[in-house]
């Protein structure tokens, strides 16, 4: 397996892995859920009523995650085949990523490394579309700085602090150690002048 699949596998098991003990759990939920309802609106809780809620529960959980799983899949394929039709020399795309409480999404945005220079892509994805519409590209130097890298602590992510347009911008990468090496050299010392925080410019979707 070449570093580049590692690091879109590990990214996808890090936004959507199908976890046995979270299909379990969230099908509780939607089963008390249900059997509520169905008891509300006049229902007999007997137990047919409680096995149809039990399975129904974790037929729906199952499906939600696998849905989820394919669309983060298709999605990271997607952004991949973006970049290299539009950098021929791509060395290498790396997904961002987003960590919000226990929640990891997946951003509209990745770094990439052409010809020894490492730059930012934000993607304009309309929802459901299989590729990215189009991009605005982001050389990392004047518009896009790194300033400090620091290991997640729970997940293996790194939290990589940056400047994007005089903006403070925050962002997770799979902790790969190879990946976050090359990243870290452009790394530089952040200004003492006050940043506001950005609006990401890959949030342009529709």
């Amino acid at each position: 397996m070449t570093l580049q699949e590692q690091i879109i596998d590990g990214t996808l098991s890090a936004v959507s892995t199908l976890k046995p003990a979270k299909v379990a759990i969230n099908a509780g939920f939607y089963a008390l859920f249900a059997g509520a309802f169905y008891y509300l609106i006049g229902g007999a809780i007997d137990l047919f009523a409680i096995l149809a809620c039990v399975v129904g529960g974790l037929l729906y959980s199952l499906f939600r995650d696998v849905f989820t799983h394919r669309r983060i899949k298709a999605a990271l394929a997607g952004h991949l085949a973006y970049v290299k039709a539009k950098h021929p020399q791509l060395e290498l795309y790396v997904p961002m990523v987003e960590k919000l409480g226990r929640m990891i999404l997946l951003k509209r945005a990745g770094l990439f490394f052409e010809d020894g220079e490492l730059a930012l892509e934000a993607f304009h994805q309309p929802a459901f579309a299989k590729q990215p519409k189009d991009s605005i590209t982001v050389p990392c130097g004047v518009d896009f700085k790194i300033l400090e890298a620091t290991p997640e602590a729970t997940v293996p992510l790194v939290v990589f602090r940056s400047e994007l347009m005089k903006n403070n911008y925050r962002f997770h990468i799979v902790n790969d150690e190879r990946v976050i090496s090359r990243i870290t050299a452009f790394m530089v010392a952040p200004e003492a002048a006050p940043m506001k925080e950005a609006t990401a410019i890959e949030e342009r979707n529709e």
